[in-house]
C-alpha cells in the first residue's frame, strides 16, 4: 500500500488555470445576450411606468371628480402628473438607454418637442394618446391609451414596423 503525503493532495496549477480559462470563455459567450436582455428589460420595465402612470391617472380623476393631465415631454424625457390646476405634482424620468421617439394625440402626431398633454376626466375617459418609447439596440414599445375606457396598453415590436 503506497501512503500519499499531504502535499500529494489538492489541485495542480495548471488545474487551477485550465478551470478560469473555461469560465472566462462561458462569460465572454454569455455576457452579450445577458446585456440584450437587460436592455429589453429596462424598455418593458419603463413601459409599465408609463402605462401605470396613465392608469394612476384615470382613478385619481374618477376617485376625487377631478381633471387629471399628464404632460409627456419629449425633450426632457419625463411625464409629469398634475390636476388641471397644476397641484400636486409627480414627475417621472425616463432612465437614459430608452428614449420617446414619438407621441401621438388623437391619431395625430406631435412633431415639435414640446410634447403633449393627456387628460383624464372624471367620468373614466381619456384623450387618444400614443407613446413610442425606443431603446438603444432598436426595439419599441408603444403605449396606447383608450379614449372610451381611460385605460392603457402595451404593444411590444422591432423598429421596422413602429411607425
Amino acid at each position: 500500500m503506497i501512503m500519499k503525503s499531504p502535499r500529494d493532495s489538492g489541485f495542480t496549477l495548471l488545474e487551477l488555470i485550465l478551470v478560469l480559462v473555461i469560465i472566462t470563455m462561458v462569460l465572454a459567450v454569455a455576457y452579450p445576450s445577458l446585456s440584450r436582455g437587460s436592455t429589453a428589460l429596462r424598455l418593458r420595465a419603463t413601459g409599465r411606468d408609463i402605462m401605470n402612470t396613465f392608469r394612476y391617472a384615470r382613478e385619481k380623476a374618477v376617485t376625487e371628480q377631478i381633471g387629471i393631465k399628464v404632460a409627456v415631454d419629449r425633450e426632457k424625457q419625463k411625464l409629469i402628473l398634475t390636476d388641471y390646476l397644476g397641484d400636486g405634482a409627480r414627475t417621472y424620468s425616463l432612465p437614459a438607454d430608452v428614449r420617446i421617439q414619438r407621441i401621438a394625440l388623437g391619431g395625430n402626431e406631435i412633431v415639435t418637442d414640446s410634447g403633449m398633454i393627456v387628460r383624464f376626466l372624471p367620468n373614466g375617459s381619456c384623450d387618444s394618446a400614443e407613446v413610442l418609447l425606443q431603446n438603444e439596440k432598436g426595439a419599441w414599445l408603444r403605449v396606447v391609451t383608450d379614449p372610451m375606457t381611460g385605460g392603457a396598453r402595451m404593444e411590444l415590436g422591432s423598429v421596422e414596423n413602429a411607425q
